[in-house]
């Protein structure tokens, strides 16, 4: 009888995208704060900074917690990257009616631009998903 093997080589994958995730949207907080400090809209700083900060929390915990091989781990990052998911369609559709927040630009949204959003987060989560990875956290280090 094989054994299947543990699940590292989606699990490992998935934590790597998630904190490459998490900084990514760190930078989003930096970013909020100097909104903030500066003269513009207080409403679009904020929310821009609160949105950036809750979802680099819950990529970069469950990024962490699926190194250390942990089942939180493999939850919150699927949390994590679901909430990316529906911050970056919630931002491209408020971006198609001309409402502009999370530092865009008022113009028009490019497709490409569209898909290197997504697409991190799409892998993120497939991967976290995977039967692979709940072998990975299930098993643990030993």
């Amino acid at each position: 009888m094989t054994q299947q093997p543990r699940g590292g080589a989606t699990g490992i994958p998935a934590a790597v995208l998630a904190l490459l995730g998490g900084l990514f949207h760190l930078i989003g907080v930096a970013g909020g704060a100097l909104l903030l400090a500066g003269d513009g809209d207080l409403g679009r700083a904020l929310l821009t900074f609160v949105l950036h900060l809750a979802v680099a929390a819950l990529l970069i915990t469950g990024g962490v917690g699926l190194v250390l091989a942990k089942p939180f781990g493999r939850t919150v990052t699927i949390v994590g990257s679901a909430v990316a998911l529906l911050l970056y369609v919630v931002v491209i559709l408020l971006g198609a009616l001309g409402i502009h927040f999370l530092g865009l630009a008022d113009s028009a949204l490019p497709l490409g631009y569209v898909v290197i959003l997504c697409a991190p987060a799409v892998t993120t989560l497939v991967l976290a998903c995977a039967p692979p990875t709940t072998r990975w956290v299930t098993s643990g280090w030993s």
